[in-house]
């Protein structure tokens, strides 16, 4: 390669061929991959079983059904998630589509994805960088590498004189920066996948934390598995002894699997659905793209939030606030900083520019506009300053030099004695200070200090407050100093002591025991390394559900080890490819608000689950055990499934039911212990009940119990979604949701109009009931409704544990 000619075309053609385009690898097959992790569970296949031994057993209208709960399950997760995805697509931003190069001595604009190593790329403030490239010319130039280092504030970067394999980090130019100020010649040393990005993309698919709605409904499915199959063989093998060589085995078999689907929750999936389907809608609402639908149900379970102070925390912004005066100068501090500001009118000045220039007063401005710049001096960064040479409107000339306090204490400008307690004292606050000085001619002096700060959002105090009234702790983890960072922290509420803030690196130096010991109590970690953010994540989440904010291409794995990893729109691909949740609006708020959203939809959930196992339970332990002492089925087959569906219907819509302030007090999990204590003893209340309608009707005749039996589960089950929904008496449980109450009286009436309209009642295979018998079966569903009012105040009591809505007044 010449010093300014670049490659020729022939050998960019050749390295094209040889190295293959400059791109990294696309997602391949997302529809299908997200078909499939529908499957990855055990409910959506145990419900596909049942479907299939119900088909097969020849009652297709049953198996159609089950088949129609989990196809629209299915097919509205993949829907939410594929809309959402192709919206995070639609934000790809870093990678630029088109680049210059130097070519056979010329300048050519191509496409990102043809550039190749040893082409020689010229770059300007604001290009991106499209390829790893080492540094071979450049003119006051600084690099904005938030996408990797999560810092706003730009850098500078050496010219490598030498050949590319000696290249350090100061000589490199990553794919995927920004040129915050200046231009540059670059010379393209890696593409595509051999790059750094490529790199992290490749450490980010490793296996992704598993989610705590997917583990949860695992344990819930094989519990319920293991009890069906126990209890299924004891009644087979019980009938068969009993009858002898005159049991129906073929019957008994298809009655098993039909009581077998009666016990699987098969609208638990259209529930989840609906539940974060309505979360996923909110969030869109607020400019939140939910990637994973699940996710919405796990941020309920979220313990703890791992986010950088800057832009969510912080405005990301620097304003000025303070100035450090000396007597004598003839300028203001504040107006000598401004004068050494280059590139105000780029479109990404330098932060400390921008807030020099939004600062000054009219006064100030017009004393700057009395100055004409006559020579700039570029950013050392050896020295950590920059220059200007001015001229005033008499012709007389100002060097201005402005940098760090270490550069005009190393020149001897400024005693360090006399400054050091202002000095401590803005570092104390977390704010960045900068030094000016200026010679008239007769010698440099030094001229002040000003200093700034990126103030807290307006939303950030009483946001910390609301997740702390939430049980959520937020911990900062910044590559910031531990100072600055402690500032942050105290003003915004989570430090209140100083052993609260550690340095990243000497708190992973620790043993292992006090690793775990400290581990919960630090609310701020400093100077952290992407390496060290992965290595906290995976320490935080032994202790804590974690949620995770990143950005930067560097955090895609830390992202990849959190329960729920989040992302702004400005994040890199690679950390947007890996997110579970995209905030187009840098807002810590929006996330405490998800949070409270995802315990919402985990308690409606909860609500369901407790509902349908009770009645599903005690329904499948009545029939199960009055099957071994009536000579005929209690209840059909096909009636045993329309019982499901004429209770599931209404059920779902506890989906959009009102939730209390103290349900989403506290971290969502499912207490399995809770579960099973309730759903056995409220079941076996229901099977009391079955056992009464059994004594009342079995002996008048077959279809006379199967009808009864069947209207009385049906209004047992829809009364028993009003009472469990809260575990207050049902008076002070407040009103539900108004679907709620419509679907339960359209279930009602079917209920009793399908046993007294001929054509339905000859399907079903039901008996008119007489005025006398429906008056009995209402009355024992009535019945049924106080008995569980009643025991669920000592089973809430028991289990230490109570489960409002929104309207019920506090105990």
């Amino acid at each position: 390669m010449g010093e300014l000619s670049g490659l020729t075309s022939n050998e960019a053609a050749a390295r094209r061929e040889r190295y293959g385009p400059n791109a990294l690898p696309a997602p391949r097959h997302r529809l299908l991959r997200l078909v499939w992790r529908q499957f990855q569970g055990i409910f959506n296949l145990l419900l596909l079983a049942a479907a299939a031994v119900t088909f097969a057993l020849g009652e297709p209208v049953d198996a159609a059904f089950i088949l129609l709960f989990v196809l629209l399950g299915t097919s509205l997760n993949v829907f939410q998630d594929y809309k959402a995805n192709a919206a995070a697509d639609a934000l790809k931003s870093y990678l630029v589509r088109t680049t210059t190069v130097v070519r056979d001595g010329r300048e050519h604009e191509i496409a990102t994805g043809d550039v190749v190593p040893g082409d020689l790329l010229k770059l300007e403030t604001g290009d991106i960088v499209p390829a790893d490239a080492v540094l071979r010319q450049a003119s006051q130039l600084l690099v904005d590498e938030t996408t990797f280092t999560g810092e706003s504030l730009a850098v500078p970067k050496a010219v490598l004189v030498g050949p590319a394999a000696d290249a350090g980090d100061e000589h490199r130019l990553l794919q995927g920066v920004v040129i915050g100020r200046g231009n540059a010649l670059a010379e393209v040393v890696a593409i595509g996948t051999a790059t750094r990005l490529a790199a992290l993309a490749s450490t980010a698919t490793g296996v992704q934390a598993r989610s705590e709605l997917t583990l949860g409904l695992e344990r819930i499915s094989g519990f319920i598995l293991r009890t069906t199959l126990l209890t299924l063989l004891f009644v087979v093998l019980a009938n068969v002894l009993i009858e002898g060589e005159g049991a129906d085995v073929p019957g008994l078999l298809v009655f098993a699997i039909a009581l077998a689907v009666s016990v699987i929750p098969e609208a638990l999936p259209l529930v989840l659905t609906f539940s974060l389907s309505r979360g996923a809608l909110t969030f869109a609402r607020r400019q939140v793209i939910v990637k994973r639908l699940s996710s919405v149900h796990d941020l309920g379970s979220v313990t703890l939030i791992c986010t950088d102070k800057t832009g969510t925390i912080t405005e990301n912004r620097l304003v000025y606030v303070d100035d450090y005066r000396v007597d004598g100068a003839p300028l203001h501090p504040l107006v000598l900083a401004r004068l050494a500001a280059h590139h105000l009118d780029q479109r990404s000045p330098e932060p400390f520019d921008r807030a020099t220039d939004e600062a000054l007063s009219p006064a100030q401005r017009d004393e700057v506009a009395g100055f004409t710049v006559v020579e700039e001096e570029a950013f050392d960064p050896a020295l950590r300053s920059n220059g200007v040479v001015v001229r005033r409107r008499d012709g007389r000339q100002l060097h201005i030099r402005r940098g760090s306090p270490e550069y005009f204490f190393s020149h001897g400008w400024a005693d360090r004695g006399a400054v050091q307690g202002w000095l401590a004292g803005q570092e104390r606050q977390g704010r960045r200070v900068l030094g000016v000085s200026h010679d008239d001619g007769s010698g440099m002096r030094f001229g002040g200090f000003v200093s700034f700060v990126d103030r807290l959002k307006s939303t950030t105090i009483e946001t910390v407050a609301d997740a702390k009234r939430l049980n959520v702790a937020i911990t900062i983890i910044t590559g910031d100093s531990a100072v600055v960072a402690e500032a942050v922290g105290r003003e915004a509420g989570l430090v209140a002591a100083a052993d609260e803030v550690v340095e990243a690196a000497a708190f992973l130096a620790l043993p292992a025991p006090a690793l775990q010991e400290r581990i919960g109590k630090v609310r701020v970690f400093a100077r952290t390394t992407p390496e060290q953010k992965l290595a906290l994540i995976q320490l935080l989440r032994q202790q804590y559900t974690v949620g995770y904010l990143g950005e930067g291409i560097n955090d895609a794995p830390a992202l990849k080890a959190a329960h729920v990893s989040m992302v702004v729109q400005s994040a890199a691909d690679v950390a947007r490819e890996t997110a579970d949740i995209v905030l187009l609006q840098s807002d810590l708020r929006v996330i405490v608000d998800g949070i409270r959203l995802g315990r919402e939809t985990f308690a409606n959930t909860l609500k369901y689950i407790r509902a349908t196992l009770v009645s599903n339970f005690g329904n499948f332990y009545a029939v199960a055990i009055g099957s071994l002492f009536i000579s005929f089925l209690p209840m059909l087959p096909k009636q045993l499934l329309l019982l499901n569906l004429f209770s599931d219907f209404p059920m779902m819509a506890i989906a959009f039911d009102r939730v209390s302030s103290r349900e989403v007090a506290s971290p969502q999990r499912y207490d399995f212990r809770s579960l099973y204590v309730t759903f056995i003893t409220l079941g076996l209340v229901s099977t009391a009940f079955d056992f009464i309608y059994f004594a009342l009707f079995y002996r008048v005749s077959p279809q006379a119990l199967q009808t009864n039996w069947f209207i009385g589960s049906v209004l047992t089950e829809l009364l028993l979604v009003f009472s469990i929904r809260s575990f207050l008496p049902i008076t002070r449980a407040g009103w539900p949701a108004p679907i709620l109450l419509f679907l339960s009286g359209v279930a009602f009436v079917l209920t009793l109009a399908l046993p007294l309209i001929p054509w339905s009642a000859a399907f079903f295979e039901f008996q008119r009931p007489a005025t006398g018998d429906l008056a009995i079966v209402i009355g024992l569903a009535l019945a049924y409704l106080g008995v569980t009012e009643l025991v669920k105040r000592p089973l809430a009591r028991y289990l230490g544990t109570a489960w409002p809505v929104v309207d019920a007044p506090d105990e």
